[in-house]
C-alpha cells in the first residue's frame, strides 16, 4: 500500500509539476504585459517594439539609462528654477511655445495633469516655454495655473541641452533624475491611460 502511494505522489509530481511551471510562466507573462499595456497604447505597438529592441532615436523614447540635464532657468515670479532641487520627485517636462498650435491645444490636458500632480504631491509639471517670459505667455495661460512655468527664450536648455528642436516635446524624469520616457508630439494629458503612463514613474 506503501508503494502505491508513494507511485501515486510520484506521478502527481510529474504531471503536476509542468503544469504549475506553465501557469507560472503564463502568470509572469501576463504580468509583463499588463506593465506594457499603457506604454503600447501610447506609443503603439510597432514603436514599443521598436523601442524594446534598442531602436532609439526619433520618436519618442522608453529607457532608464540616461541621466538627464542639470539647468537652472528663471520661473515666471522671477526666482530661479533648478532641475537637481527637485530630486526626489517625478519631474514632467513639456518644451512649448505660444507660436505651437498642437502646444496650445495641449496646454488644457497639461493643466489637468498638473492638478493632479498637486494632489499626488511626488510629481511637478514644469513647462518649459521658448518664449521671452511670463508676459508673453500670460494670454493663453489660465490665471490659477497648476504648471511651473520657467522660460528658455535662448533655447540653451532646450535645443542645446536636450536636443528638442520640435514643439511641443515631453520628457518624464524620475526621482534619481533619470530620464525614463520622452514622448514627441502633443498628448492627451488627462487621458486615463496617459495618466497611468505619469504614475507608473511614482
Amino acid at each position: 500500500m506503501k508503494r502505491r502511494e508513494q507511485l501515486a505522489a510520484l506521478m502527481a509530481f510529474l504531471v503536476g509539476a509542468p503544469l504549475v511551471a506553465v501557469f507560472a510562466s503564463a502568470f509572469m507573462d501576463g504580468e509583463t504585459r499588463r506593465g506594457e499595456t499603457v506604454f503600447r497604447s501610447v506609443l503603439g505597438n510597432d514603436r514599443f517594439e521598436a523601442l524594446m529592441a534598442g531602436e532609439g532615436g526619433f520618436p519618442h523614447y522608453l529607457g532608464s539609462n540616461r541621466l538627464a540635464p542639470d539647468f537652472e532657468l528663471t520661473d515666471r515670479h522671477g526666482q530661479p528654477w533648478r532641475l537637481a532641487d527637485h530630486r526626489g520627485k517625478v519631474v514632467v517636462l513639456n518644451f512649448w511655445s505660444i507660436t505651437c498650435p498642437p502646444c496650445l491645444e495641449e496646454l488644457p490636458s497639461l493643466e489637468h495633469l498638473g492638478h493632479l500632480a498637486q494632489q499626488w504631491g511626488d510629481v511637478e509639471v514644469v513647462a518649459v516655454s521658448a518664449d521671452e517670459g511670463w508676459s508673453a505667455v500670460t494670454s493663453v495661460v489660465p490665471p490659477d495655473t497648476r504648471l511651473t512655468h520657467v522660460f528658455d527664450p535662448t533655447r540653451e536648455v532646450i535645443s542645446g541641452q536636450f536636443g528638442t528642436r520640435l514643439f511641443p516635446e515631453t520628457w518624464i524624469i524620475d526621482r534619481e533624475g533619470r530620464v525614463r520616457f520622452r514622448y514627441d508630439g502633443a498628448l492627451d494629458w488627462g487621458n486615463p491611460i496617459v495618466v497611468e503612463l505619469v504614475e507608473a514613474y511614482r
